[in-house]
């Protein structure tokens, strides 16, 4: 399966010392794939996707792949051009990244699994289980991407996306930032009173994510995010996906976000469920758009009683 490295000691440290941690290094379609494994593997498979930019499996699953690890056998593959997958060459467009998830679970011998993603993961899970119902059981999603037809400032959000300099602006201005420095930009990210559970290791994260995008020349914004913004608006969602999806389906969003709107997230609902779908939007309060790390005691509580109610609990 490639290198394997196993490392980890608790439930309470993040997910690099999870109990029997397995992290998986290998390569598929040209590029470099890092996974995460954890939990017994004779129990059911989930499957966990993270967000865009300066996102990681070990960032927003800090605290969700931990708790989960208890009762479940878990995968979490850093995206192309985060964590561990690096290098990537070409355009990682929407369509490529899901090939490459497809090659990834055949590598793992991934035959069938519960899909959870957040933000850019969230709408790759939607793609991908549209694309493979039989494969996915069911899908938790925090905040998925695709979902609207403009985004806030669209056409200045544009016209940042045709200046080459601005696209490595972020890391650029983040590699000069000290500790104390990126310990406040992190807790700027929560919002409706909640705070980081431990500061010092995300902050770590953020900065092995920075040097990771600096030292490959990567942009700020993922290609996924790129290709999406035209300007006046999306150049694609997924409103024509959704109607696909034939497996239960949570979705969850912090009331507080800004990203992600409410009016959205029911639209999309009253899409899968108007096909036949089990579809439930929960929301919860006093969070943003990084909800696993905002509540995680909520979060993580919903994740479990959902796939427990769709009969993969334990």
């Amino acid at each position: 399966m490639g290198d394997i490295v196993e490392i980890g000691e608790n439930y309470s440290a993040g997910v690099e010392h999870v109990p029997g941690l397995q992290h998986h290094i290998f390569d598929v379609c040209d590029g470099t794939m890092s996974v995460y494994e954890a939990g017994q593997k004779d129990r059911p498979v989930v499957v966990m996707l993270h967000g865009a930019m300066f996102d990681q499996v070990r960032f927003s699953w800090d605290q969700l792949f931990p708790f989960l690890s208890r009762y479940y056998h878990l995968f979490a593959p850093d995206i192309p051009r985060h964590g561990g997958s690096r290098p990537w060459a070409g355009n990682l467009s929407h369509a490529r990244l899901v090939e490459i998830l497809q090659k990834t679970f055949r590598r793992l011998e991934l035959d069938s699994f519960n899909l959870v993603g957040l933000s850019m993961g969230g709408a790759l899970s939607i793609e991908y289980a549209s694309l493979h119902p039989r494969q996915v059981k069911s899908l938790v999603l925090f905040e998925p991407g695709g979902l609207g037809d403009k985004i806030n400032l669209q056409f200045i959000a544009w016209l940042y996306t045709k200046i080459p300099f601005m696209l490595q602006l972020l890391s650029k201005r983040y590699a000069k930032m000290d500790q104390a420095a990126l310990k406040r930009l992190l807790e700027s990210l929560y919002v409706g009173g909640s705070k980081p559970t431990d500061p010092d290791r995300l902050v770590s994260i953020l900065q092995d994510e920075i040097k990771g995008k600096r030292k490959y020349g990567e942009r700020d914004l993922d290609d996924w995010q790129l290709n999406l913004i035209g300007p006046f608006r999306l150049r694609w969602h997924l409103l024509d996906r959704i109607p696909l999806l034939r497996c239960p389906t949570l979705w969850l969003r912090g009331a507080e976000s800004v990203l992600v709107k409410q009016w959205e997230m029911e639209r999309a609902v009253k899409l899968a469920i108007r096909n036949g779908v089990k579809a439930t939007l929960k929301v919860i309060p006093r969070a943003g758009h990084l909800l696993p790390l905002e509540r995680p005691l909520e979060a993580n509580a919903a994740v479990k009683r959902f796939l427990s109610q769709v009969g993969d609990g334990s």
